[in-house]
């Protein structure tokens, strides 16, 4: 079994914006890192945005997601590296369901796959 593959437990620790927490993640018995957990396949707005309507949906994506990882255990899957350092992307389920589904049904998020990005503001 390769890491992709392990199922992980994260005790999140704090919600940053839209597609990114921290969390502490046992990777091991007795093992534990704290890390930033980036939601893989999502693009969410800026908080930093460029206008104030991609500020205002930052911020609504922000509170969802912490309302849904405030709604079970949250699981995560197929971590990778990111191109941040100190920051992984992961596959983020709470109870069953895909945090990044959740967030692009909702208007919250769109899907991504990497390069460049759309804007968010009109």
């Amino acid at each position: 079994m390769s890491f992709a593959e392990l199922v992980f437990l994260a005790q999140v620790l704090t919600v940053t914006d839209g597609d990114t927490f921290r969390a502490r993640i046992e990777v091991w018995t007795g093992v534990e890192v704290i890390t930033a957990v980036r939601v893989a396949g999502i693009d969410t707005p800026e908080l930093r945005g460029k206008c104030l309507a991609e500020r205002e949906r930052a911020i609504a994506a922000r509170e969802r997601l912490r309302s849904l990882l405030a709604a079970g255990p949250v699981l995560v899957t197929r971590v990778s590296s990111d191109k941040y350092a100190g920051r992984v992307d992961a596959v983020v389920s709470v109870n069953g369901v895909r945090v990044a589904d959740t967030l692009v049904v909702e208007g919250l998020a769109r899907p991504y796959a990497g390069g460049a990005r759309a804007g968010w503001c009109a």
